[in-house]
């Protein structure tokens, strides 16, 4: 996102720099990103039902050759496990549906933040995001969430507005059991792996039990201690019957959806903790295909801005998977997985749709709007030069 390329792109009769003075002028309004993101989640949470998974994980933004931008501070850099580079926090939240075509995607939130300039806390961001998307879905969906939030002031969050949820847990706090508070350790040894859970790999199951259990909201031990009321699933990786392998360990409760059974709360957290993974796929195809961490604007307010205007076109983007089987036809070339296509395009298809948009945009421009048989039409949309039938 450099606003010069930009402007050059635009193809204007008046002169680069007052485009990129426009650019500025709109870029700098306070209300902007918040009055798109509030768009994005009203529209994009239509459809989410009770089997939706609503994905939250943090990430970042790495500038290390950047000086003069507002805001910057030491953030961690993923792929050398390290704090020394500066950049930004960034929170993405995406909804995931599994469906009889592999699955489906949809952004829901993605916020810039710095830490240094922001008043309020991550994890009140959090939940004031988690709430919008609750009062735009009418509260359904589950919030899945890795154990860097398995903290009293999520739990605290959940048991206030009653979300449906799924979290992994650190294997660190003390657990209460009748009346008792127990150490984690202790408490998940008594839990017996009675179920069996099949994935859709043929040499991975999960042994695994259930548990109610309550958590201390109270930051110390106390006589009467609030608490709320959960489920501890552990499990256990095996390849068959007789094999072992490590454990892991998940809170969760659905109390938009009393009637499950024991087998049913099971099934249910572990197939929606098993999505988890997709918004680690979302993150780095945001950063790689629309250069999130070569972003050039100084201003912290113009990037909370492009970043609510890229995730707007993230947005079309992955609304395009439903046309993917039309677009192998018109453009094999770009689409094909060699021989295996059909077995891959419900897999992750989307680096595949950001090359189709970026050949088929490139030759589009704002004043080269292509005739529908030779006549321009007022109403007429944006046609695509590349297909000759002027779009699918």
């Amino acid at each position: 996102v450099i606003c010069n390329k930009i402007a050059v792109s635009m193809n204007e009769k008046v002169s680069v720099k007052k485009i990129c003075e426009r650019f500025t002028r709109h870029l700098n309004k306070e209300y902007l990103g918040e009055a798109i993101r509030k768009v994005i989640i009203e529209r994009q949470c239509r459809g989410i039902g009770p089997d939706t998974a609503i994905i939250i994980d943090d990430s970042d933004i790495v500038k290390p050759k950047a000086k003069a931008m507002e805001g910057l501070k030491n953030v961690r850099d993923g792929s050398k496990e390290t704090y020394d580079q500066r950049g930004y926090d960034l929170l993405n939240i995406i909804a995931l549906d599994k469906t009889s075509e592999g699955y489906d995607i949809k952004p829901l939130s993605s916020d810039l933040l710095s830490m240094k300039i922001e008043k309020d806390s991550l994890i009140q961001i959090t939940e004031d995001r988690m709430v919008e998307i609750a009062l735009a879905s009418g509260n359904k969906g589950v919030y899945v969430l890795d154990r860097g939030y398995d903290r009293r002031t999520v739990f605290n969050i959940l048991k206030i507005h009653e979300f449906n949820y799924v979290i992994r847990s650190a294997n660190r706090r003390s657990l209460i059991v009748d009346g008792e508070e127990q150490s984690f350790l202790e408490v998940a040894k008594s839990v017996k792996l009675k179920h069996t859970y099949k994935t859709n790999k043929k040499d991975r199951m999960f042994k695994c039990g259930i548990k109610r259990v309550s958590i201390r909201l109270n930051p110390h031990p106390v006589a009467h201690p609030e608490t709320i009321e959960t489920w501890l699933i552990v499990a256990r990786y095996c390849k068959d019957k007789d094999s072992r392998g490590g454990y892991f360990y998940l809170f969760c409760d659905f109390p938009g959806q009393p009637n499950l059974t024991m087998p049913g709360i099971l099934n249910k957290a572990l197939s929606m903790y098993g999505m988890r993974w997709k918004i680690e796929e979302v993150h780095r195809h945001f950063k790689q295909e629309y250069g999130w961490e070569s972003i050039q604007l100084s201003s912290y307010t113009r990037l909370k801005n492009m970043n609510q205007l890229l995730l707007l076109a993230m947005c079309f983007l992955y609304s395009l998977k439903k046309f993917a089987l039309q677009y192998l036809a018109v453009f094999p070339a770009i689409m094909q997985y060699k021989k295996s296509f059909r077995k891959h395009i419900y897999v992750f298809i989307y680096y595949r749709l950001s090359r189709l948009v970026e050949i088929c945009f490139s030759s589009v421009t704002r004043l080269n709007i292509q005739p529908h048989k030779g006549k321009w039409h007022e109403q007429q949309q944006l046609l695509i030069p590349c297909i000759k039938n002027g779009g699918i």
